[in-house]
């Protein structure tokens, strides 16, 4: 899209804009004047609360409030709360109007000359109350008459008041009306004059700038094409004028290059006719001449190169042709050693075949010695195993002889003790048999039974002593089970002091017969990978072998190829003529013929 026409779009966009601000603006004004539908509203929700609550500056609620308790004095405390709060009211709105920044005439109006009487209202209100509590009901008729009357002054006022008050607003909308008329004008000759401007501006810029403009961009579109065009407005001094004379700047220079563009090509051509025939020459096998043309002077330098470009392909053909017979010789040589090498390296890949078949069997000894070692080794390990636990039983055995040891001579104390209590009831049933000698006839019966009991402790008593005699020979027996489970003990600690030696030594033995098993892999290894390696060589000989006789041929069709050029010796600063315009067709080329070698890959040997 071109500016031209995006500049008509967005002045159209502008006075559309223009004309919508216009009536949303009139219709907003409309809507919020004095007098307009959202004015209406307010004021009508304004009379309709007005309508429908008292006011507390018109002490209408409170006259009625008073003309209850004069009918109905036993009310008092209930109209007297409801006077309060009523009369509270009243002071909050007449404090709020006594402050506010209303008409001074509406402000005394309604705080001076309405209060008066009002202030009286509620004096002769109090004396009501009071007159009602004491039942006085002569009081009572007396201050309702004076409520009245200050009730009937506080209307006078309140109606002089609103009256005022309504003689204000009409002024007030009649004046908001008539500021409201005057800005709005203002505003529609404000819209207008941007109105006209922004049109104004458009028709400039379309006469002065758009259509110069697009005057230059057709011609620099004409001379982008190559067409002869003039530049426009080259006499302005304005930014136009500053672009159509860079335009002509660029036309000019693009003048001169076309020009020399057109040199240089020239220049080119000539060269390039020139360097065709001297490499069609070459490619038709004749070195003897260099580039004898005379070239322009900004490419003698290219004459130069190719003359010691042409010196220097000669020189080497004839270095070539020179070196290709040394070369064939040593071919020869080269064939007849890589044929003893061949046979040689073949032996030797005999010989290690050999070797590593010996150490294959070395190796496959060696690793049944490992088994073999570890296999001792775990026996031993079980052995060692099976000491531990006996001397762990052992050691059990002792423990245990050492309780019966104590045990027994706890028993013996007990033994001890039955043998005392033994002789005590011996010697009790010795006093009952006296007693019952004593007691004569009467008592015999008793002394039969003591001596019962005294022969009862008696045997008790050698009961004892055998007791003690075979728990004494019982704890000699027990020491000496204990000494001998000792002697187990230290010879089971023997055992396993050797069986751990034994263990140690074999552990050491089957780790040393594994490393030297890993050495011997690692040795059938590196003899494997020789035997791999020689018999790589042997391919790769016989390869070399092939290949020199290959290279033979090559050479010596190399050789013929190179006599096929002509370099007979000549001054190298006399260059042969060659007729401009003669064009020597270059004699065909065939394609080299070589053979391709492939040598098996080569590997190298580590050793660990």
């Amino acid at each position: 899209m071109s500016i031209a026409k995006r500049l008509r779009i967005g002045s159209a966009l502008i006075t559309v804009a223009m004309l919508l601000a216009i009536v949303i603006a009139a219709y907003g004004i409309n809507l919020v004047r004095i007098g307009g539908p959202i004015g209406e509203q307010i004021q009508a929700q304004s009379d309709y609360v007005a309508d429908i609550l008292p006011p507390p500056e018109y002490v209408l609620e409170p006259f009625l409030e008073a003309t209850l308790l004069a009918s109905h004095p036993e009310e008092v405390d209930m109209r007297a709360t409801r006077l309060a709060a009523l009369r509270k009211a009243y002071d909050e709105r007449h404090a709020y109007w006594n402050s506010s920044t209303l008409d001074p005439a509406l402000v005394t109006a309604l705080t001076r000359d309405a209060d008066a009487p009002a202030q009286r209202f509620w004096a002769e209100v109090d004396q009501m109350i009071a007159a009602a509590r004491a039942h006085d009901a002569a009081q009572l008729a007396r201050s309702y008459a004076s409520v009245s009357e200050a009730y009937a002054a506080h209307r006078t006022r309140i109606d002089t008041a609103v009256t005022l008050a309504g003689k204000q607003q009409a002024e007030l909308k009649a004046h908001s009306e008539t500021t409201l008329t005057i800005t709005a004008i203002a505003l529609l000759a404000l819209a207008v004059t941007i109105l006209a401007l922004a049109i104004g501006s458009r028709l400039y810029l379309t006469h002065r700038v758009m259509a110069p403009l697009g005057q230059l961009v057709e011609a620099t579109d004409a001379l982008a094409d190559g067409a002869e065009r003039s530049v426009p407005h080259l006499d302005r001094v304005d930014e136009l004028g500053h672009m159509a004379r860079a335009v002509d700047t660029f036309r000019r220079a693009a003048d001169e290059r076309a020009a020399q563009e057109a040199q240089a090509s020239a220049e080119q051509k000539e060269v390039a006719d020139a360097l065709g025939q001297v490499l069609r020459t070459m490619a038709a096998g004749d070195l003897r001449g260099g580039a004898a043309l005379r070239f322009p002077e900004s490419y003698a330098a290219v004459n130069r190169d190719l003359n010691d470009a042409v010196d220097t392909l000669r020189s080497m053909v004839q270095a070539v042709v020179e070196t290709t017979t040394e070369i064939g010789g040593a071919s020869d040589s080269i064939a007849r050693a890589t044929g003893d090498l061949a046979q040689r390296t073949e032996s030797s890949a005999a010989v290690i075949e050999q070797t590593s078949a010996a150490v294959g069997r070395m190796d496959a000894r060696l690793r049944s010695t490992v088994q073999a070692a570890h296999k001792s080794s775990d026996g031993s390990q079980a052995t060692l195993a099976a000491a531990g636990e006996v001397r762990v039983r052992a050691d059990g055995a002792m423990e245990a002889m050492n309780r019966v040891s104590s045990s027994a001579a706890g028993i013996d104390d007990v033994i001890e003790g039955l043998d005392k209590i033994a002789f005590q009831t011996r010697v009790l049933a010795m006093n009952a048999a006296v007693e019952a000698g004593r007691a004569g006839e009467a008592g015999r019966g008793f002394a039969v039974v003591a001596d019962l009991v005294s022969t009862l402790a008696m045997r008790a008593e050698e009961e004892a002593k055998r007791a003690r005699t075979q728990l004494s020979a019982t704890q000699q027996e027990v020491a000496v089970a204990v000494d001998a489970v000792g002697l187990v003990h230290g010879a089971l600690e023997t055992i396993v002091a050797s069986c751990t030696d034994a263990v140690a030594l074999t552990q050491a033995i089957a780790s040393d017969n594994a490393a030297q098993a890993e050495a011997i892999g690692e040795i059938t290894s590196a003899v494997t990978q020789l035997d791999r390696i020689a018999q790589q060589n042997a391919g790769m000989v016989t390869e070399t072998s092939a290949t020199a006789a290959t290279l033979a041929q090559d050479i010596a069709t190399l050789a013929a190829r190179a006599a096929a050029f002509r370099y007979d010796s000549r001054d190298g600063d006399a260059p042969v003529a060659i007729e401009p315009g003669r064009v020597t067709e270059p004699a065909p080329r065939r394609a080299p013929t070589g053979r391709t070698v492939r040598l098996a890959p080569s590997r190298t040997l580590q050793r660990t």
